[in-house]
């Protein structure tokens, strides 16, 4: 019956066969859609992922390089060394003017090449420029410098090798930006990974063998952002050209330059802490705090990453109308994942130390806890700044800064000298506080921020619930206790499950990130194939 049908009425089952494919290609598409906003998750865990493996890769190298500078520097080097990190910061700083964010927000503005190519080149240019402008005037006034900051003019090819490579890093900034902009962290690992490959070369020349001491550091770090910076022009040579907008440089740097603030805040608020503890506490309580603080580059390290892995979501997906649903959701696992490696240090703090340092170091515990929470706000705070950057109103990023600037200042005048490092510690934590706070309640008046509060409390009362316990727990470091330590720390994403914090929606979100992308296909051209087999 059905090849009568077939043979004589040839319209009715081609209807038919029609019909089944719209009904197969809707399911299709519907499945595609919901896999776009998946695989928009997918390429931001996998960019996060990438670029903290990098950043750590960056921190482990500069340990493993501790050593080598302590048997081939003097104490005095490592002076001039700091001094001139200081400089090529300041100068980095003034060459870029943070125009890589504003590349980023303008980049999405229009789809048109031509478009993109003039945002692109106008940057690259701009900080070009600037760097040159640095360059030259450290090679005009090294000496001044020299003998003003180091007092021995002798010093000065210091500074010039130094404004070399503030020219070089500025040069190379936009370039390597693209590849983040394009949503491509491969080639950034790659960069990075050439990057300190040639400066580990570069160090075994010219201060293992040579033993150039600081000059040889300084011209291995120069050498070695030449070949990445080439490498990063010929990827981005479709996009530079010989276009220049005065109009859109102006544009970008009444965006960029308010978020100088921002980027600095780490450093500045560090900054200000060490001037007050300079000024009340003695040598050996900044020394327990600098130890404590390292040990909570765990978390700065995942800031950093998801810093750079964050703005191609953001800005790719900012006109989307899912934009605010879709942001909740990654803030909500962000806030999670902060929190789980808050508790982790909060829990193996000692331990960690005792493994780490010698017994007159021990009490530098004490301030993991403030210092991670700290962190973590910080990553808030940035993760707020995202609705005044996609509506280009980034001057309200300032106020929340000075609002915690002044509470820093007024609170470490009290704290510190009655609390010392640990007061000074919990000062970090209310500085952040401030920021990440006051910058939420700007953000929300520029909109595309959605927080789903019934869920945060599910996270926060048994995340308060588990820390307390931690810090409870924290100065018990036997066997025994370690293994309940160990058990709580891992039966905490169960709980999260239990408070309906992580739903059958987020389950199967998860799920499917870690999905395999061809196991996914195969799944949906089985479904449509079964439906027009029928």
């Amino acid at each position: 019956m059905l090849f009568h049908k077939v043979t004589f009425s040839p319209i009715l089952s081609i209807r038919l066969l029609t019909e089944k494919h719209v009904v197969a290609r809707g399911i299709l598409d519907r499945k595609v859609k919901k896999h776009t906003m998946v695989d928009h998750f997918k390429s931001l865990f996998k960019g996060t992922v990438i670029y903290g493996l990098m950043g750590s890769l960056r921190t482990f190298i500069e340990f493993l390089l501790l050593p080598i500078y302590a048997r081939f520097l003097l104490p005095t080097d490592f002076g001039i060394l700091d001094i001139l990190m200081i400089f090529i910061t300041i100068g980095t700083v003034a060459s870029i003017l943070e125009l890589f964010n504003a590349v980023f927000r303008f980049y999405f503005d229009e789809n048109s090449i031509s478009f993109k190519k003039k945002v692109i080149s106008t940057a690259t240019f701009s900080v070009m420029v600037n760097g040159a402008i640095i360059f030259t005037l450290a090679i005009i006034f090294s000496k001044s410098i020299a003998s003003a900051v180091l007092n021995s003019p002798n010093l000065s090819h210091l500074f010039i090798l130094a404004g070399a490579y503030i020219l070089l890093d500025a040069s190379i900034t936009i370039p390597l930006s693209l590849t983040r902009i394009e949503n491509k962290p491969g080639k950034y690992a790659f960069i990075a990974f050439l990057q300190i490959s040639i400066l580990l070369v570069g160090i075994f020349v010219f201060v293992i063998l040579l033993k150039w001491g600081v000059i040889g550091i300084m011209i291995s770090k120069v050498i070695s952002i030449i070949l990445p910076m080439i490498v990063c022009f010929y990827w981005a040579r479709g996009y530079i050209g010989l276009e220049f907008d005065f109009g859109l440089l102006k544009s970008m740097l009444k965006f960029s330059i308010p978020m100088i603030p921002a980027g600095a805040a780490i450093w500045g608020i560090n900054s200000l802490n060490r001037v007050f503890m300079l000024h009340y506490l003695s040598l050996d309580q900044i020394g327990l705090f600098s130890i404590g603080s390292k040990f909570v580059v765990l978390i700065t390290l995942s800031t950093i990453a998801f810093q750079l892995a964050w703005p191609h979501f953001a800005f790719s997906n900012m006109n989307s109308k899912n934009s605010g649903k879709m942001f909740s959701q990654v803030f909500n696992v962000f806030a999670a994942f902060g929190i789980c490696l808050v508790l982790f240090l909060t829990m193996f703090a000692e331990p960690l130390i005792q493994i780490a340092t010698t017994p007159d170091f021990y009490s530098a515990a004490k301030v993991i806890l403030p210092l991670s929470l700290g962190m973590f706000l910080y990553g808030l705070f940035y993760f707020f700044t995202t609705g005044v950057v996609i509506s280009k109103t980034t001057k309200r990023i300032i106020p929340p800064i000075t609002a915690a600037v002044i509470v820093n200042i007024a609170l470490n005048n009290i704290v510190t000298p009655k609390y010392g490092f640990v007061g000074t510690a919990w000062v970090t934590t209310a500085t952040y506080l401030i920021m990440a706070v006051s910058m939420f309640l700007f953000s929300r008046q520029a909109g595309y921020l959605v927080i789903e509060w019934r869920r945060l409390i599910r996270l926060a009362i048994p995340s308060v619930a588990v820390i307390t316990i931690g810090t409870r727990l924290s100065s018990f470091n036997s066997i025994y206790f370690l293994g309940i330590k160990a058990f709580i720390f891992l039966t905490f994403p169960a709980l999260l499950v239990l408070s309906g914090f992580i739903d059958k929606t987020y389950r199967q979100t998860i799920k499917q990130i870690f999905k395999p992308k061809k196991i996914q296909k195969i799944s949906e051209k089985e479904e449509c194939v079964e439906l027009l087999v029928e």
